[in-house]
């Protein structure tokens, strides 16, 4: 499982969160989509470790008619950025470089700007969309990318 794969899977298991399309949400409420926005080298070592980071956009869309709903809807990204904080647990990952399978282990999950991001009809009234960056790091050890 790589890592998009292993993040969607770790997402999913977030009570609140049923169905999660990858680089795709519908415009109806409550559909969640995780959007991989790309992978960095954070570190290396001497020896060829290396830690690395995979970036994610979630995207929700909730009902926003009032106050009560927005606060909901914050309140849902809020609870999720503290769930997914708990969620890496070094659940192993498969990486393919340079035609070699190497296995890694998921450090870190952590989350940013949970924020309105966009109207659906253009007003507060119609189904909006929220936005969560979720950043996954990683471990991959040396004797394999040597």
């Amino acid at each position: 499982m790589n890592i998009i794969e292993l993040v969607k899977e770790v997402v999913l298991g977030y009570p609140n969160i049923t169905d999660l399309q990858i680089d795709y949400t519908e415009d109806s409420p409550d559909n969640y989509g995780l959007y991989p926005t790309g992978d960095q080298l954070i570190k290396e070592s001497i020896t060829g470790n290396q830690d690395r980071q995979h970036n994610f956009v979630l995207y929700a869309i909730f009902q926003s008619i009032n106050d009560y709903e927005r606060m909901a809807n914050s309140t849902f990204l809020l609870d999720l950025a503290y769930w997914l904080e708990h969620a890496a647990t070094g659940q192993e990952i498969e990486v393919t470089i340079n035609e070699h399978i190497v296995t890694g282990t998921l450090i870190k999950l952590s989350s940013a700007n949970g924020m309105l991001y966009g109207y659906q009809e253009g007003t507060l009234s119609g189904p909006v969309t929220y936005q969560l960056q979720i950043y996954a790091q990683y471990h991959l050890e040396s004797e394999v990318l040597i």
